[in-house]
Order: C-alpha cells, then structure tokens, then sequence
C-alpha cells in the first residue's frame, strides 16, 4: 500500500473506528505512517478532551461528535438559486433548434445518416427534450410560483 493511500484512509476513518487489515498491515511495517497515525490519534484525542467553547469549564464535557452535529444542524443547508435569465438562454437554443432543424442546410447530411423523415424525429427529439426542461424549470420555481398565484388570489390561503 502506498503512503498517499495509507494517509487517506486514515483520515475517512470514523470515531473510535478500528482501522482494516491492510492499513494495520501497513502501519506496522511504515514507521512514517506510524507516526503520522500515533500524531492523528493524540489531535483528536485533544480535540475531544477540550473545553466546550465560551470560556466554560464544565464537568460534563461535550463529546467532539456532538458539537460538531450541533454546527451542522444550526448551519441552514446550501441553496443555489438560478435566475430566470440562466433558464432562459438553453431554452432558447432547444426551441431554435427545433424550429432550425427543418430549414438546415445540411439536411442532406442528416437524412444519410438517419434516413429520411429524420427531421420528423429530431423534431420530436428536441420537443421532448424542451418538455423535459420546462418541467425542471417549473419544479424548480414551485415556491416562486406558489407565491405568485397567492398574490393573485388563485390559490386559497
């Protein structure tokens, strides 16, 4: 087992989590992976042994894993919003292509490979991969919407 490996593994295990029988194989003959491992071990160790933050000593301390799921369910979960402009622009494209598809110039080209009403089908392609979209686009913006139509008054509060 390479060191890089060795090291990594070392870092994904879990709390109190007994390492396989390659990594122990590995550390027992490394010396270097060894320390690395024994130095990993004493930092957690001190990690766990510390005073809960605010300057407080008290006499239960709080488990390291706790605190830490403490962060994480006050922290609010990511959210990537997407203008409408961003939506937009591919739609754009699928719909110029559907509309371009029949007028193209190399439309002999396209009918030898996919044969003869083949931009029959490439339409109906590119109308099923606009239906796809728009319906990504709406359940995306299903609160956006929710909240239009109550503005409007069409849905009942």
């Amino acid at each position: 087992m390479r060191h890089e490996k060795a090291l990594r593994l070392l870092d994904e295990l879990d709390a109190k989590e007994a390492p396989g029988l390659a990594l122990r194989l590995h550390l027992a003959r490394c010396p270097s992976c060894a320390r690395q491992a024994a130095l990993l071990d004493r930092a957690m160790g001190a990690c766990r042994s510390a005073p809960p933050p605010g300057g407080r000593e008290r006499a239960s301390r709080v488990d390291l894993d706790e605190r830490i799921m403490a962060a994480v369910r006050l922290t609010p979960p990511p959210r990537q919003d997407f203008s409408i402009a961003d939506w937009a622009l591919p739609a754009a494209v699928i719909l110029a292509s559907i509309c371009l598809v029949s007028f193209a110039s190399d439309r002999g080209y396209i009918e030898s490979i996919l044969g003869s009403g083949s931009a029959l089908y490439l339409s109906l392609v590119l109308g099923l991969a606009f239906t796809a979209y728009s319906a990504m686009f709406v359940a995306s913006h299903l609160a956006e919407l929710r909240t239009f139509l109550l503005k409007r008054g069409v849905l009942p509060r």
